[in-house]
Order: C-alpha cells, then structure tokens, then sequence
C-alpha cells in the first residue's frame, strides 16, 4: 500500500528572503526555543505548562509512535539490503540445437578395409632367414620370430 499524502504542515520553517512566510523564523529565534525545550523551561512555568499540557501530552505519543515505527523498520523490514532470493521461476523454451561435430573416437566405426595383397612365398630353410627386419625384443606373443642379437629365436 502506498504512503497517504502528509496532514500536518510545518509548525515554523526557516525559509528566507523572497519564500520567507508567517511561520518562518531565523536561526537565532530556532535556537531560543531549542534552549528553552533543552532546559524544560515549559515545564517548569506551571501556567505555561497547564496550557501547553495537552499538546504536550499529543507530541510525547506521536514521538513514541515515530520510534515505534522507526524500531518496526529497522528489526522487521531491515535496512534496505536486498531480501532473501524468491523461487526460480518456470523453465524457458530449450534454444535451437547447434551442428554436430565431428564425432572422432566416439563415431561409430567404419566399414572394414580391402584384404592386402598375397605375400611373397615363403621358405622352410631357416639358413634363409634375414633377422634384420623382425623386432629386436622378444614378442609377449608366443610363437613368434624375433632379432636375439642377430640370432633368430621363437618366443
């Protein structure tokens, strides 16, 4: 709910030259009545505050009603720091789905390759044997050929 227009008007302002109105007054005639209030000079005339004792009376409550609501802000509303975060709202619309890459290792695989050639016939003549093109460490493989040190060996 919005705040209603305000009722009350200035008591006395301190507007000067042309804006100066009937209820405008200067620093020094401010500072009088200040004095007067800080010393309790219009409790201790008892005429003055026999006259004054309802007015009085009607400030002092509007003075605890103003604290009252000043407290009721500053505990229950707080001091202008963002509140608590309200619930996420509903999921939007899903955005259009991009091109797809490449798939590289995860593709599917492809077909299988054309079979090699025939190689070249062979030999049963071990005195043939060239140790120079097998590996030179022994094959965790078991029966394959392998370089011992320019010796032929079967692991």
């Amino acid at each position: 709910m919005a705040l209603g227009n305000r009722k009350s008007s200035d008591i006395f302002n301190k507007k000067t030259g042309g804006s100066k109105d009937s209820k405008s007054i200067d620093t020094a005639k401010e500072t009088e009545i200040k004095n007067k209030f800080d010393n309790g000079e219009h409790i201790e005339d008892a005429g003055m505050f026999e006259n004054l004792a309802p007015a009085l009376y009607a400030i002092q409550q509007l003075t605890e009603d103003i604290e009252e609501l000043r407290r009721y802000i500053t505990a229950e509303v707080g001091d202008g720091a963002q509140g608590p975060q309200g619930p996420a709202g509903a999921k939007g619309d899903t955005g259009a789905t991009g091109a797809t890459g490449a798939r590289g290792a995860d593709g599917a695989r492809g077909p299988a390759g054309a079979d090699g050639a025939d190689g070249a016939a062979g030999t049963t003549d071990a005195s043939k044997l060239d140790a120079s093109t097998l590996p030179t460490s022994r094959p965790k493989d078991r029966n394959k050929l392998w370089n011992n040190r320019g010796v032929v060996n079967v692991s």
